[in-house]
């Protein structure tokens, strides 16, 4: 199968992506009538495909498949997603399904609920958008208009979590937040920033480079003989200290004999640039679309 995607047409999956959507879909028609919870979908989900949910990649599989079944059941008026179960569609409560062209208006709607929230949490999840729009709009067209119409353009979503662009270290230092949920989040934000910087150098030879023991650099630069470990906040000096340690540490190791330095989101603390300073580690940052390098 592959889900509408609105205004895009079908979207094609590869054939491991389709079995599992597949099963997920047969699960979700099989309990409809339980009107079951999401957490229960994902633990039979997971039981049919024999995969965990306590680890970081299976549970990955089993959530993507389950929403990806969802969405497509959801858009072809197969079920209804009420809030915190799923039922049948039919009851005059029901929204009214929304058309392509008109998920901006949408869109708007879930603009309109504050950004932070009146709370100050720095994020919000899309079902969170979903139920404070107090079942105005489908969950899929609530998941297809924020994807379409605010996507990088007013909000960040890392995994699960949307923000305003500027709004990541807010979103790492919220308490809410599960220690496996900000590993994930800090893993995501430091991939898409080694991406980002690689891009901008604009040259072969910039990759991961892998030691003799096993660890393995988030950046090694040949032709400068530099190694660079990426971190995901430059407000957390303790991040930023951190950084600093493994870099220190993966020149000790003694495969390569080279320069080191930290990559961040933006300039640090002037406490952390003078840490960097003393200890002779170099500091790349971001700033817009450009980085600015102080290399020792």
């Amino acid at each position: 199968m592959a889900v509408p995607y609105p205004a895009d047409g079908p979207v094609d999956y590869s054939q491991d992506k389709e079995a599992r959507v597949s099963v997920a879909t047969k699960v979700i028609e099989a309990a409809i009538d339980e009107l079951p919870k999401w957490e229960t979908l994902s633990k039979r989900l997971a039981d049919r495909l024999s995969l965990s949910l306590e680890v970081g990649a299976e549970r990955a599989m089993v959530q993507d498949a389950l929403l990806t079944a969802e969405l497509d059941l959801e858009w072809t008026n197969t079920i209804v997603y009420d809030t915190d179960h799923f039922r049948r569609p039919g009851r005059p409560e029901d929204p009214v399904p929304i058309l392509p062209e008109s998920l901006q208006g949408v869109a708007e709607a879930v603009w309109s609920l504050g950004w932070p929230n009146p709370e100050r949490k720095p994020s919000r999840t899309i079902h969170e958008c979903f139920v404070a729009l107090g079942g105005r709009y489908r969950h899929c067209d609530v998941y297809w208009a924020m994807h379409k119409h605010l996507k990088g353009n007013r909000l960040r979503v890392v995994r699960r979590n949307w923000m305003l662009l500027k709004d990541v270290g807010a979103v790492l230092g919220d308490p809410t937040l599960t220690a496996n949920e900000r590993e994930e989040l800090e893993r995501e934000l430091e991939q898409d920033l080694v991406v980002a910087y690689v891009n901008w150098l604009g040259r072969r030879g910039v990759r991961k480079h892998l030691f003799s023991n096993g660890r393995e650099a988030d950046l090694y630069d040949r032709d400068r003989r530099l190694i660079i470990e990426a971190k995901a906040n430059e407000r957390d000096d303790v991040m930023v200290a951190h950084g600093m340690g493994q870099a220190m540490y993966y020149r000790s190791l003694g495969d390569v004999d080279d320069r080191i330095a930290v990559l961040l989101p933006g300039r640090p603390s002037e406490q952390a640039v003078s840490l960097l300073s003393v200890y002779e580690v170099g500091l790349i940052y971001r700033t817009g679309d450009s980085f600015v390098e102080v290399l020792v």
